[in-house]
């Protein structure tokens, strides 16, 4: 089965500002001491410019761009990202992806940041595959009944 993807496809732009309440939160829920991303006078004394926004948030959000667009019939197999320039909040932030490779059932796509200045401030790679027994639209494919 084929997929309805080409090199060079790209995937709906998802838009997110990143807050300094939204950095104490992700900080407190994935257990994150680190004073750069809810102390901001801390921050500044370290060097950054405000709240440093995590690099994972950044990750996450990045494969959110991926998910929402693609739904639930995809499934993530393998990420590679690096960050090209850190990002302090508050920060609007575009994320996009592209596809560069498609084989069978499955794709690559090109991940990126992007800032309002156009700077990228994070770029990757995934690898996504269609789920096993999903069709095109979605849908559960069922082996054909037999007779009795």
């Amino acid at each position: 089965m084929s997929i309805n993807y080409q090199v060079g496809d790209t995937l709906p732009r998802l838009k997110h500002t990143a807050t300094a309440f939204q950095l104490f939160r992700y900080s407190a829920v994935t257990w994150n001491p680190h004073r750069i991303h809810f102390d901001e006078p801390y921050a500044r004394e370290e060097g950054h410019g405000g709240l440093v926004v995590h690099s994972h948030l950044r990750a996450a959000l990045a494969l959110r761009c991926v998910t929402e667009a693609l739904g639930p019939k995809w499934r993530v197999s393998k990420v590679a990202y690096r960050l090209r320039k850190p990002v302090c909040a508050p920060a609007n932030l575009a994320y996009t992806a592209r596809v560069t490779h498609v084989e069978g059932d499955s794709m690559t796509l090109e991940l990126a940041e992007e800032h309002p200045s156009g700077e990228v401030g994070f770029e990757g790679t995934v690898r996504v595959s269609r789920a096993e027994g999903e069709n095109a639209d979605g849908l559960r494919s069922s082996a054909p009944e037999e007779s009795a």
